[in-house]
């Protein structure tokens, strides 16, 4: 095989110097090349087989024999158990052609389940009930009563230890040397004065005096709608007259205090 690849590579050599002339000539070369490796490796002849046993086809009896119509049948049973809380049932009949039956359990809520069913060569039907109602009572469990252990408590001796005695510690209190600063002096400062001022003295003004308008007299109406048009006038002018007496009275409290003391002033029935 080396002496093979040596070849090769020889006329390689020579094709790649001759300016690669001819890639067909390289293409044919490689190919007698490949079937000159090919022709190093050994051969092995197939291997012989032994031929494939001829077992006979089994003879089975023919399928007629053993198929027989169907045959009625009926059965019926029941369990019922209270310790463990089971009950359940299983009655069902079948005349050859029409199954129908029916079966039972009772649920944890306390329902019964009830199925009826039927089946044909129309498929499969159940009509399903429950009875009764659904319950959820209160789960108390119960556990065996147990007497309660009495253990004794254990009895240690007490170590008898001397209480150990410390002598007291004396410690001299630490003297200090007083600090030598001198005591600070602030000046002091006279009282303030201030100076008295005369309090002011106000003029007194004499009391305005008012004329006095005797009371008009209106002669009585007969309607009422007179006397309310003829009434009105007068009250406003009473409120006026209020009004000029409490505008020209402004007395300050410095010339109430200034001055002698005035007297109230007297109702008017005539302004009124």
């Amino acid at each position: 095989m080396h002496q093979c690849f040596h070849i090769f590579w020889t006329l390689a050599n020579t094709i790649a110097i001759s300016s690669l002339a001819n890639m067909k000539q390289f293409v044919i070369i490689a190919a007698l090349v490949a079937v000159a490796l090919a022709s190093d490796r050994p051969y092995y002849p197939k291997p012989a087989y032994y031929p494939k046993p001829a077992y006979p086809s089994p003879a089975y009896p023919a399928a007629d024999g053993y198929d027989y119509a169907p045959m009625p049948y009926s059965f019926d049973w029941a369990v019922l158990d209270q310790a463990s809380y089971n009950d359940f049932g299983h009655k069902e009949t079948s005349d050859g052609n029409v199954v129908t039956g029916t079966y039972y359990v009772v649920l944890p809520d306390g329902r019964r389940q009830v199925v009826t069913y039927k089946a044909d060569d129309y498929g499969y039907v159940a009509d399903v009930k429950y009875e009764g109602e659904a319950t959820y009572p209160e789960y108390k469990p119960s556990y065996p009563a147990y007497p309660k252990p009495a253990y004794a408590p254990p009895a240690y001796p007490k170590p008898a230890y001397p209480t150990p005695a410390y002598p007291k510690p004396t410690y001299a209190p630490p003297a200090y040397p007083k600090a030598s600063y001198p005591e600070p002096s602030y000046p002091s400062y006279p009282r303030p004065s201030y100076p008295a001022y005369p309090r002011p003295a106000y003029p007194s003004y004499p009391r305005p005096s008012y004329p006095s308008y005797p009371k008009p007299s209106y002669p009585v109406s007969t309607t009422t709608e007179v006397v309310t048009e003829t009434a009105a006038p007068v009250v406003k002018e009473a409120e006026v007259a209020v009004e000029a007496v409490a505008v020209t009275e402004p007395v300050s409290e410095t010339a109430v205090a200034a001055a002698e003391p005035i007297a109230e002033p007297e109702t008017s029935t005539d302004a009124v």
